[in-house]
C-alpha cells in the first residue's frame, strides 16, 4: 500500500478555472459517492457503486454478473428512465474495465461516468435525454481479483486473475513468482554486467537502457531481467507467478493460440464468461467502449483498416527477453537422478506445430483482422471528437491488441467498438535524473549465473528483439515534469544466483495509471464523451406516409423510413459478419391481402445515418376506415410506429 500513496496520492495540481468552474457545477464532487482523489479497490468501489444505485433506483440497477475464483463479484451498473421502449429494446453503449489488473484507471473512468449520469439526470437536458431515450450498460471492473493486487503490500504490475496456471509447463503450479530482491516493495528490472549482453546504458539518459547498435558501434554491456529469483531451479526468473489468465487475451477473435495470458481456451475464465453471456443477451448494444492497454480512439484503424497500434516500454521488453523460451521447455527435477533435469517439450511447442499444421490447410474465408472500408470513417470521425474532448493525443504503453474484448465487439458483435487506455502522456524536458551506484561484489552461484545468462534466447534479446526505448523516454520526461515518483534508480544488490547485480527501472502501475489527482480532470472528460457517444446511435423514423384510394377496396400505400442518426442501422462488417439483425419494417395485413408490391414484412440489412431514406410501397385489399400499423424494428436504432387509416375514395 506504501507504494500506491507514493505513486497516486498527489495534489491535484495545475487545472485551469475554467475546468475547476466546470468539475464544480456539473462533475461528482462534495456528497460524491466515491473519492476521486484516491484509487478504489474492490469493497470500496462496490460500496460506491451501491450507494450510488440506490440513491438513483428510478433510473439504475446494480446487476451481479457472476463470481471471480476468489469470491468477488462482478458487477453491472444498468441505467435507463423515461417512459419510451424497455431498456433491452433501446440502442444502448456498453462501457467496460478493469480487464487487466494493473488498468485501474479505467475502472475510475467507468465509476465516474456512473455518478456523472446519474446524478445529472435531473440538471443536464443532454444526460435526460440519452437516459430517457437509450440504454447504458456499465461494467466498471472486469478482473477484481487481478485489480487487488495494486493494493498490495508487494507491487508486482499483475495483468493476470488468479487462476492457478503452469506458465512454463512443467508440471508444476505458480512456483516460480516474484521477489523483491531490494526490498522496496516493487518489482522492477535487475541489469546484469555481462559482455555478451545485448543491452547499454543510454548515454541520452542514465537511468534508461537501450538495445546496442553493432552498426552504430555501440557495444552490449548487459543483460536484462525481471527482478527476482529462480525459485525453481529452471534457469528462469519469475516466469511462474500465481494466476495466469489476462482476461484481456481471453476472447473469440485474434485469440493468442498458446501465448502467455491466453488461458486453456477461449472464454475459459468465470470473468469473461460472464460477461459474454451478458452481452449476448443485450444485441441492443450498439457502440461499445473499453478502457484497457490497447488503443484505436487516440489512433483509430489507419488506411488499411489496421485495429490498433502498439507502443511498449523498452525496458519491460528487454526484462521479458531474459526468460526468452520459458513457455516452450518445460523442466523437471527427476527423483534418483542426483537432482539432474529432464527438459521436455510442453504445450508451447505442440502449439507452434498445430499453428503450422493449420496453416498448411486448404484456405476457406478467414475471420476479417482489419476494419471495413465503409466503416473507417466512422472510426476516425469518434477518434477526432475523443481527442478534441479529452486532449489526449499521445498514449502511454499501448499493446497489440490479441483476443481482447474491444476486438469481438467490432469483428464478431458487428458494432462501433473503441478502446482507450483513459489518459495520456506529454513530452516535455525532464528536471533531473540519476543513476544507482555500481559496487562490484562476487558471484554467489557461478554456475547457476553462467546457466542463465548462457541459455538459449536469453543473448539473442527475445521479446526485446530491435525493441528501442523511445516509450521509456517519453514516459521518464513526463514523470519527471509532472513531479511523479514513478522509477526506482538503479540500486547494486547482491543476488544469490547471478553475483552483483543492479535493480531499477518503472515502478509497476506507474506506466499504466496517471497519478490520482488525475481522476477527476480524466473522469469528467470522459463522462462527457460517454454521453457524446450515446448521442450517435442510429435513430429510425417513419418519415412520411402516403394513402391512396384506389376504389374497388384497393389502396396503395407508400412509406419512407429515414435514419436521423450518426451511425447506420448496421456498419458494414455487422452485415458481412451477419452479427446484427437486419431492420424489419411490417404492414399490419394479412398477407392474403397484398395484392403486390412489398411483402408484408421486409428486411433491410442497412441504412446510413444522417437523413437517409428507404422506400416501401403495397398495394392491398381493405375497406375505407380501417386502421392499419406500420411498424420499424431495427436492433441498433430503436423503433418507430405508426398507426394509418384507409380513406375514403
Amino acid at each position: 500500500m506504501r507504494g500506491l500513496l507514493l505513486l497516486f496520492r498527489k495534489p491535484l495540481g495545475r487545472l485551469s478555472m475554467l475546468l475547476l468552474t466546470a468539475l464544480f457545477i456539473s462533475s461528482p464532487s462534495v456528497g460524491s459517492a466515491a473519492d476521486y482523489s484516491k484509487y478504489h479497490n474492490y469493497d470500496e468501489m462496490t460500496r460506491a457503486l451501491r450507494e450510488l444505485v440506490n440513491a438513483h433506483s428510478s433510473i439504475a440497477e446494480l446487476v451481479p454478473l457472476g463470481e471471480t475464483l476468489e469470491g468477488r463479484t462482478v458487477w453491472a451498473v444498468e441505467i435507463a428512465g423515461g417512459q419510451g421502449a424497455p431498456a433491452d429494446e433501446r440502442p444502448a453503449l456498453f462501457i467496460g474495465a478493469g480487464f487487466e489488473g494493473d488498468q485501474l484507471i479505467g475502472s475510475e473512468l467507468a465509476l465516474f461516468t456512473i455518478e456523472y449520469l446519474l446524478t445529472n439526470y435531473e440538471s443536464n437536458d443532454d444526460v435526460k435525454q440519452r437516459i430517457d431515450n437509450y440504454t447504458f450498460y456499465i461494467v466498471p471492473r472486469v478482473n477484481p481479483d487481478g485489480t487487488e493486487m495494486m493494493f498490495a503490500g508487494l507491487q508486482t504490475g499483475q495483468k493476470t486473475n488468479t487462476k492457478p496456471y503452469d506458465d512454463d509447463n512443467d508440471g508444476r503450479i505458480d512456483e516460480d513468482g516474484p521477489d523483491d530482491i531490494n526490498n522496496d516493495g516493487f518489482i522492477t528490472a535487475m541489469r546484469v554486467k555481462d559482455i555478451e549482453g545485448d543491452y547499454m546504458i543510454d548515454p541520452a539518459e542514465p537511468r534508461l537502457m537501450k538495445k546496442a547498435d553493432p552498426k552504430k558501434g555501440e557495444k552490449g554491456e548487459y543483460k536484462v531481467f525481471w527482478e527476482g529469483l529462480d525459485n525453481d531451479g529452471d534457469g528462469f526468473i519469475n516466469e511462474d507467478a500465481k494466476g495466469g489468465v489476462d482476461l484481456n487475451r481471453n476472447f473469440q477473435h485474434a485469440y493468442p493460440y498458446y501465448k502467455k495470458g491466453a488461458g486453456w481456451h477461449m472464454i475459459s475464465e468465470n470473468e469473461s464468461r460472464a460477461l459474454m453471456d451478458y452481452v449476448l443477451e443485450k444485441r441492443n448494444i450498439a457502440v461499445i467502449l473499453t478502457f484497457g492497454a490497447s488503443d484505436n480512439l487516440v489512433s483509430p484503424p489507419g488506411s488499411r483498416g489496421e485495429m490498433s497500434s502498439e507502443k511498449l516500454l523498452g525496458l519491460f521488453e528487454f526484462a521479458e527477453s531474459g526468460n526468452a523460451g520459458y513457455e516452450a521447455v518445460g523442466n523437471v527435477r527427476i527423483a534418483g537422478e542426483g537432482g539432474g533435469r529432464r527438459f521436455f517439450r510442453g504445450f508451447g511447442g505442440f502449439g507452434q506445430q498445430q499453428q503450422q499444421s493449420n496453416a498448411r490447410r486448404p484456405a476457406g474465408r478467414r475471420a476479417a483482422t482489419t476494419v471495413n472500408m465503409d466503416d473507417i470513417s466512422y472510426f476516425n470521425t469518434v477518434s477526432s471528437k475523443y481527442k478534441e474532448m479529452t486532449g489526449i493525443n499521445n498514449t502511454p504503453f499501448v499493446r497489440k491488441p490479441e483476443g481482447t474484448f474491444f476486438q469481438y465487439g467490432y469483428f464478431q458483435y458487428g458494432v462501433l467498438s473503441l478502446s482507450t487506455t483513459g489518459w495520456g502522456i506529454e513530452t516535455q524536458a525532464r528536471r533531473g535524473g540519476g543513476q544507482g551506484q555500481n559496487r562490484q561484489q562476487p558471484a554467489a552461484n557461478p554456475q547457476m549465473a553462467r546457466q542463465m545468462r548462457q541459455r538459449p534466447g536469453a543473448a539473442r534479446g527475445g521479446a526485446g528483439q530491435g525493441a528501442g526505448n523511445a516509450l521509456d523516454m517519453s514516459m521518464i520526461k513526463w514523470m519527471d515534469n509532472e513531479g511523479i515518483d514513478g522509477f526506482v534508480d538503479w540500486q547494486s544488490v547482491s543476488h544469490p544466483e547471478l553475483g552483483d547485480v543492479e535493480v531499477g527501472g518503472f515502478k509497476p502501475y506507474s506506466v499504466t495509471n496517471p497519478p490520482a489527482s488525475k481522476i477527476a480532470e480524466l473522469g469528467q472528460s470522459h463522462a462527457e464523451f460517454a454521453v457524446y457517444l450515446a448521442s450517435l446511435f442510429a435513430d429510425i423514423e417513419i418519415a412520411d406516409t402516403e394513402v391512396t384510394n384506389h376504389g374497388g377496396g384497393i389502396f396503395r400505400i407508400k412509406a419512407k423510413i429515414r435514419n436521423n442518426g450518426f451511425l447506420p442501422t448496421s456498419l458494414q462488417h455487422g452485415v458481412a459478419s451477419r452479427s446484427v439483425r437486419g431492420t424489419m419494417v411490417q404492414l399490419g395485413v394479412d398477407p392474403s391481402d397484398i395484392i403486390s408490391g412489398n411483402r408484408k414484412t421486409e428486411y433491410f440489412t442497412k441504412l446510413n445515418g444522417s437523413g437517409k431514406v428507404i422506400e416501401y410501397e403495397w398495394l392491398v385489399k381493405g375497406r375505407s376506415g380501417q386502421n392499419i400499423e406500420l411498424k420499424v424494428v431495427s436492433q441498433k436504432g430503436g423503433t418507430a410506429n405508426i398507426t394509418l387509416t384507409l380513406p375514403r375514395q
